[in-house]
């Protein structure tokens, strides 16, 4: 069981690292009105969902399986084994345009496309991040101090 939830633990982790890199390549090229390829930087957000168990537990239970049986944590949540990324898609935010006759991107009329990255939107969303990260840090240390004071129990018996 606490397998189960050290990796539910690990997989939120790694999910938020992911959304974490993401919003600071964001906020990075905030200020980039063209990539290297020569397009203009389009923002980007992680898509995740909760990570689904392909084999269903009434499935399992409908088999008699032993793991079934032996998986109460996984009955207890439905099938639901942690979090996974699923793509990094590109936002239809429009692109910001500032007048910049002496800008080398400038167009005829001297503006600038830079992309339309909203700055509090991506701080704000890069506090939750950290509040989910820390969450599931708690979660994993708390599953382990767990873990470790049954061990202790067991070795007194």
């Amino acid at each position: 069981m606490s397998e189960g939830i050290f990796a539910i633990a690990r997989s939120g982790l790694d999910v938020e690292r992911q959304r974490m890199e993401v919003i600071a390549q964001n906020l990075a090229n905030a200020g980039t009105t063209r990539t290297a390829t020569g397009e203009p930087y389009q923002p980007m957000r992680l898509i995740s969902a909760p990570r689904v168990e392909t084999e269903t537990v009434f499935a399992r239970e409908l088999n008699g399986s032993a793991v079934a049986q032996a998986s109460s944590s996984t009955l207890a949540a439905g099938g639901l084994t942690g979090a996974q990324a699923l793509a990094v898609e590109p936002t239809n935010a429009p692109p910001r345009v500032v007048h910049d006759p002496s800008h080398p991107q400038a167009d005829a009329h001297g503006m600038v496309r830079y992309p339309g990255i909203d700055h509090a939107g991506e701080m704000s969303l890069m506090v939750q991040t950290l509040r989910v990260y820390e969450a599931n840090v708690v979660m994993f240390n708390a599953a382990r101090s767990m873990y470790m004071r049954a061990l202790e129990i067991g070795n007194k018996g």
